[in-house]
């Protein structure tokens, strides 16, 4: 019983023995596919698969300090190499990591990268890639021996054969326990081999023994392997790694910052900032928004852009709406534009390439609104220009890339043009890049190209053009820019102005004319016509829809029309003209005048007549003229009385004027008289001498009437005076001339005298003189003369010059005076009023004169040379002053208007903004309230320099000369009667 019992114990130590050995894993099953190899998501060194592989040999090496592991890094192909060497080792030190946190020693894991040198296999699937993207495992040996390369499931393997030789002892004490059975049945059988039994089982306790001391070092093995993660460490650990892993397979997220600094085609700096965001979500789909601020020289934009983009394939398409806010420096409010575009490209090794069209769906802001007419008005405003062409993206060498766009630009304002940018991007490293680009109509599109060059930095992660098709995503997509023209156009209506012509007065009876050609459109809208009879007999109009209508009109009726006017939009303008008949009437002579109605022989006057009702009109001197009205101009040599006779069938009036023909009025003139010698004694005779000119009666004081020239002489016994007198019809003039009678001793003055003795203020007159016994002879004014002589004087005024000669026994004088003759003035001469409102009205003229003797005013005749008189003018008449004087006459005109005249109103159009060097200015709002003909007269005014091709003309062409700046010029409009008015326009040239 005891040695059962001892068997019993001895069986139960060894099944505990195999018991903790195959606790311990060294026994096994499984097989390398239980072993999960190690691969990565792409661009990422996350250990997200191999935990139980990993963990594994952890445990191996941590039990075999002796064996040493050399981990290798793997990436697929996308990328560059200096990236994908990084990537590589990144994964291969996560590995070792691993390893080393849970076992293995430090320095038994070595790590290196090999990039995408060494693929397993083709890497132009997405399957190939995957595997590409592993670690590979080689087992060294303590003296640095390869024992196994390649995946963890061969190194585990190898591993593990080794270790199962160490185990072989193990595996024979098994298979040594396997025969406990027979044993136990042989002690049962054997009883006589007790003693035999007892000495094996003393040495199954030896044995025993030496197992429970191989146990016991095995235990301690087992106590000084590291801990294994508590179960609470290991979830919250695959959590973790699950949770990166999973994030990991999302679709990375790409930002883009870029600004860059250059000139446009004019050599204004440019800037511009913009910035992208890129966020892949779902299998195929991305989100893409973006932001750019564009500044030229007097403009600012910025643009906003939100889409969606689907990825198939190598296949993309992307659906993106933009806005875009434009600010000109010109303008008080900016506009705010918005831009549907569809794009599609296709995805290559090196890049992409696909198209693009865009659409408006915000359009036409209006920046400014210029009332240019009542309820019409000139607006400038934004339009966004429709866009068709394409874009690519093509990396070159190495990371750097160029990318770009170009299409077609449909202008409603001009031609079409065309429109791209083009930049070259070369990366710094993964985060900076230096950018060159160049634009074609970037935004505002003119009828000139204009363009734009630029440097720059960008900042940001982005994907590089080699990539692409290395993407289970969608790529980022070019989205067009918003390009957009200045416009300007006109809006509202204005009615039509109609205008039914004169009124018809007292027109004869029959077929009448109603014309209202002259109605208009101020916008050039179409108009229809309707005539209306609205007083008055009723008659039928022929053409009552047309321009001009016509009826018959019966004699003596008064008649009365509307004329409505439409255009196209329902406005209408409105007239009336007034219709009458005349009935028999008598002749009326209106107006029958002599211009001027005297005149001196050899001039001329016209004769002008105007008559009503006459059917015969003659003029006597003339003949038969004009029944109705005209002129004649006649030069009579003598006053003539002509006489107007105007009859019809009923009666018969006559009217006369006379025409007064004045002949010379010559001025009397004395031109010398004087007494040789001045001085006499007594019994002694002097001698008077004269001479005048222009006189028909001359007289002598003392001597009586007298030729108008001659000499006589005279003997006075005292000192007397003589005065010469010299008249005609029209004046007379007189001088004086002294004989002195003194003592004999005294000095004679023989001669003393003024030739002529009368001057006009700038003329010149003669001193002759001549003196006997005088030891001095002096003369007023002059001085000390000799005793014979003559001496030229231009006095101011009248002057009375003293001869005095003087000697031993006394001295004597003599005076000659020279008389100054006043020009005739005229103070003043005017109308009032100056225009008159109807036919007939009185107006007053009114006149001073200063030196003057006669005056005659034409039309009216003689007049005193101061006062007034009234006239009645039919027609605007010009009335002439002449003022007559001594030797000289002054004339001056006024001119009475019959009927006002409204100047005309010059409008020279809306201020205007150009971006082109050649413009048109507009004059034809224009207009003469009187409907006179107008002329027009433009010029630049202010700094600006333009050359204007046509001044005169009412649509002038100008061509902008100084460049870029503002232009001011005038308008000047003037009608037949000189009346004239001015109105100015500003021109902004802007940069495009």
């Amino acid at each position: 019983m005891s040695q059962l019992k001892s068997i019993f114990w001895i069986s139960l130590v060894v099944l505990g023995v195999a018991s903790t050995l195959a606790a311990q894993g060294l026994v096994t099953t499984a097989s390398k596919d239980d072993w999960e190899e190690i691969n990565f998501e792409f661009n990422s060194s996350i250990l997200s698969d191999g935990y139980p592989s990993l963990l594994r040999l952890a445990e191996l090496l941590n039990q075999h300090p002796e064996y040493r592991v050399r981990v290798e890094g793997h990436t697929d192909w996308v990328g560059s190499d200096q990236y994908n060497d990084k990537l590589a080792l990144a994964r291969a030190t996560t590995v070792k990591n691993f390893l080393v946190k849970y076992g293995a020693r430090d320095s038994q894991v070595e790590v290196t990268g090999r990039g995408k040198r060494d693929p397993k296999v083709d890497n132009r699937t997405k399957e190939g890639r995957f595997i590409n993207r592993r670690v590979s495992l080689t087992l060294l040996d303590a003296q640095g021996k390869i024992i196994s390369a390649g995946g963890i499931g061969d190194l585990l393997k190898t591993l593990q054969d080794l270790l199962a030789k160490q185990q072989e002892c193990c595996e024979n004490i098994l298979k040594k326990l396997d025969k406990l059975d027979e044993i136990l049945a042989a002690l049962r059988d054997l009883k006589n081999e007790n003693d035999r039994l007892r000495q094996d089982i003393a040495a199954l306790q030896k044995d025993t023994a030496g197992l429970k001391q191989a146990q016991s070092g095995i235990q301690q093995q087992v106590a000084q392997l590291p801990r294994p993660p508590e179960r609470q460490e290991l979830q919250q650990m695959m959590q973790s790694t699950a949770e990166k892993a999973i994030e990991e397979t999302r679709p990375k997220r790409f930002q883009l910052l870029g600004i860059n600094l250059g000139p446009d085609t004019t050599g204004n700096l440019t800037a511009n900032a913009r910035a992208r965001y890129f966020a892949p979500f779902g299998e195929n789909l991305a989100f893409q928004a973006g932001a750019e601020y564009l500044r030229h020289l007097g403009r600012q934009e910025g643009q906003a852009d939100i889409g969606l983009v689907d990825r198939y394939k190598n296949f993309q398409a992307g659906l993106f709406a933009s806005f875009k806010r434009v600010q000109l420096k010109d303008y008080q409010s900016g506009g705010t534009l918005g831009q549907a575009a569809v794009a599609m490209d296709y995805l290559f090794s090196r890049g992409r390439i696909g198209a693009f069209g865009t659409k408006s769906f915000l359009d036409e802001p209006v920046l400014s609104r210029i009332e240019i007419r009542p309820g019409v008005y000139r607006e400038t405003y934004l339009r966004v220009v429709d866009q068709l062409g394409g874009s690519t993206q093509i990396g070159l060498y190495k990371d750097s890339f160029i990318e770009g766009n170009m299409g077609v630009l449909f202008r409603r304002g001009g031609s079409n043009r065309p429109g791209g940018t083009v930049r070259f991007v070369q990366p710094i490293n993964s985060h900076w890049a230096f950018t060159v680009e160049a634009g074609l109509n970037e935004t505002l599109v003119g009828k000139d190209d204009s363009g734009r060059f630029a440097v720059g930095l960008q900042f940001g992660n982005w994907i590089r053009p080699k990539q692409f098709t290395g993407l289970k995503h969608a790529v980022p997509m070019e989205v067009p820019r918003i390009r957009y023209e200045l416009l300007t156009r006109t809006i509202g209506n204005s009615p039509p102005v109609a205008d039914a012509g004169p009124d018809l007065m007292g027109i004869q009876p029959g077929t009448v004319v109603l014309d209202g050609s002259g109605s208009y459109d101020p916008d050039g809208d179409p108009i229809t016509y309707a005539w209306t009879q609205t007083s008055g007999p009723s008659v039928s109009l022929t053409g009552a829809n047309t321009a001009k209508a016509s009826f018959t009109a019966a004699a003596g009726a008064s008649y009365t029309f509307r004329l409505v006017v439409k255009d196209d939009k329902g406005a209408e303008g409105r007239a009336r003209v007034v219709v009458t008949t005349a009935a028999p009437q008598p002749v009326k002579i209106v107006r029958f005048q002599a211009n001027p109605a005297q005149i001196t022989a050899g001039g001329t006057t016209t004769i002008v007549w105007e008559v009503l009702n006459a059917e015969q009109v003659t003029i006597t001197g003339i003949g038969s003229v004009d029944p109705v009205a005209g002129t004649s101009t006649l030069a009579p040599s003598q006053t003539t009385t002509y006489t107007l006779t105007a009859k019809n069938r009923t009666s018969e009036v006559s009217q006369s004027i006379t025409v007064t023909v004045t002949l010379d009025r010559p001025q009397v003139r004395i031109l010398r008289f004087m007494a040789t010698p001045t001085n006499i004694t007594s019994g002694e005779a002097s001698t008077l001498a004269w001479e005048t000119e222009n006189a028909s009666e001359v007289t002598i004081s003392g001597i009586g009437a007298v030729r108008p020239n001659g000499s006589t002489t005279v003997s006075p016994t005292e000192t007397t005076t003589y005065v010469l007198t010299a008249k005609n019809p029209y004046g007379e003039v007189n001088t004086t001339v002294t004989v002195t009678v003194a003592p004999g001793s005294l000095p004679r003055i023989l001669r003393f005298a003024a030739t002529p003795v009368e001057i006009m203020p700038s003329e010149q007159s003669s001193l002759i003189w001549q003196v006997e016994g005088a030891t001095t002879v002096t003369i007023s004014g002059i001085g000390q003369v000799e005793p014979s002589g003559t001496s030229t004087v231009s006095p101011t005024a009248t002057t009375t010059y003293v001869l005095t000669a003087t000697n031993q026994y006394g001295q004597v004088s003599a005076t000659a005076t020279v008389g100054i003759i006043e020009a005739v003035k005229i103070l003043d001469f005017v109308a009032e009023p100056s225009r008159t409102r109807r036919t007939g009205d009185p107006v007053t003229l009114r006149w001073r004169t200063e030196n003057a003797t006669e005056a005659i005013i034409t039309g009216v005749g003689s007049v005193p040379v101061n006062g007034s008189v009234i006239v009645y003018p039919a027609a605007d008449t010009s009335y002439t002053l002449i003022a007559y004087g001594k030797r000289g006459q002054a004339t001056a005109i006024v001119i009475v208007r019959v009927g006002y005249n409204n100047p005309p109103v010059a409008n020279a159009g809306p201020d205007q903004v150009t971006t082109v060097e050649e413009i048109q200015l507009d004059g034809s709002y224009s207009y003469d309230p009187d409907g006179d003909p107008i002329t027009y007269s433009w010029r630049v005014i202010g700094n600006g320099q333009a050359q204007i091709l046509d001044p005169s003309s009412v649509r002038p062409r100008v061509r902008l000369s100084s460049g870029w700046g503002s232009y001011t010029f005038e308008l000047t409009v003037t009608d037949d009667k000189q009346a004239s008015s001015r109105a100015t326009v500003r021109v902004n040239f802007v940069d495009p």
